[in-house]
């Protein structure tokens, strides 16, 4: 089921934040592939002690000895290959607006309402195309996982309690009545928002944060003082 929810949040954020069809549901692509094992990666990184991956040859680039480092290179340079060719094509038709102004957009009539879309035009916005790959690599990597396991950990619960079941069943059907969700009928279901909100705080998703100085830090007394470069706190 877990699989199953990670592959629906991957095509909900290809199309809202790229525009893009991943079609992860019904098919794996390279970007899908790569996605995992950047995220695998990724929790990897946060739990081991040491970091070897900082170490030329040992575990950076295609050449380095680590087979896990040179798969994570080359599953990295997919995603980047992919993310700036959607960044490229989103600056060749740049319509650069006041924050106002995009606001206003009528985004149910545009043939690219993404969020890719809105960061590209956004006047002001200051981020650069590295900055920007970066950001929405992180939405897509670490978003839909995320977003997976608070489904499968929620659907899990509602098994356990068939009338708290009963009761999102029945909302979901007064509000829709059969049609496909607007933005307002999302907002309309109260007692599945609580549902949600409720599997969150029995399983929060990431359960943990872990941060890694890169350099030395002085941080206030409440927060225990000084890192050094290396040092982790979650």
């Amino acid at each position: 089921m877990e699989s199953i929810f990670n592959s629906v949040s991957l095509d909900i954020i290809g199309k809202a934040v790229f525009n893009y069809e991943f079609g992860s549901v019904t098919s794996e692509s390279p970007v899908i592939k790569a996605a995992y094992s950047c995220l695998k990666e990724a929790e990897h990184r946060a739990t081991f002690i040491v970091p070897y991956w900082n170490i030329p040859i040992i575990g950076q680039g295609e050449f380095a000895i680590v087979p896990r480092q040179r798969e994570f290179y080359g599953h990295l340079q997919v995603l980047n290959n992919k993310l700036n060719e959607m960044i490229k094509q989103a600056r060749a038709s740049e319509d650069i607006c006041d924050l106002e102004a995009l606001e206003r957009r009528d985004y149910d009539g545009m043939q690219d309402p993404s969020l890719l879309r809105f960061l590209v035009d956004l006047r002001g916005g200051d981020c650069d195309d590295k900055q920007l790959r970066d950001d929405l690599m992180t939405m897509l990597v670490a978003g839909h996982e995320t977003t997976g396991s608070l489904l499968t950990w929620t659907a899990f619960e509602l098994s356990q309690h068939p009338e708290e079941l009963r009761q999102a069943q029945a909302e979901v059907d007064r509000v829709l009545e059969g049609r496909l969700p607007t933005m307002a009928d999302v907002k309309a279901l109260d007692y599945v928002r609580l549902v949600l909100t409720e599997g969150l705080r029995l399983y929060p998703q990431p359960p943990i944060l872990l941060r890694r100085a890169l350099e030395d830090v002085t941080l206030p007394a409440a927060h225990g003082g000084d890192l050094g470069t290396g040092d982790e706190r979650g």
